[in-house]
């Protein structure tokens, strides 16, 4: 019996797919790394992971949990794309971790921490079935952090 054969297109695209996957897990050490953010350029942050605004301001910002991931999985038909919410935490110095919750799809997709405006751009991997949240560590949020110029 003939074992079922991948598309031709998918095929010659497979080694240069893994090669971005393995670079893409690479690039990520361990948990708590702190990263600066630029201004007003979408960047990832995964669950334990920390930013620094580059323009200064005295807080850092973490991506504490995905809370829920009701965005409409790929392999279903839905009326809207869904929402997705997360849990940031803001330090001032080395003051206590205030949370804040955001929501991509819906508001509150935003706020301002200071005079930094914080933005949930978008969370990956998108759900490809219904089903229970992913394991925290498979999540990326994507967020923008824009001070006034």
């Amino acid at each position: 019996m003939r074992s079922p054969s991948l598309p031709q297109w998918l095929s010659q695209w497979m080694p240069a797919v893994c090669l971005a996957a393995v670079a893409l897990a690479a690039c990520h050490d361990t948990p708590s790394e702190t990263t600066p953010i630029m201004n007003g350029r979408s960047q990832p942050l995964r669950v334990g992971d920390a930013a620094v605004p580059i323009n200064g301001s005295a807080f850092s910002l973490t991506l504490l949990a995905v809370l829920e991931d009701a965005r409409c999985p790929r392999q279903v038909v839905c009326i809207s794309a869904g929402t997705a919410d997360i849990s940031l935490g803001y330090r001032v110095g080395s003051g206590p971790t205030v949370p804040v919750r955001l929501r991509w799809g819906a508001a509150p997709s935003d706020t301002v921490i200071g005079t930094v405006r914080v933005r949930f751009d978008s969370l990956v991997p998108w759900p490809e079935v219904p089903g229970p949240l992913l394991p925290q560590s498979r999540y990326v949020a994507w967020l923008t952090l824009r001070t006034p110029p």
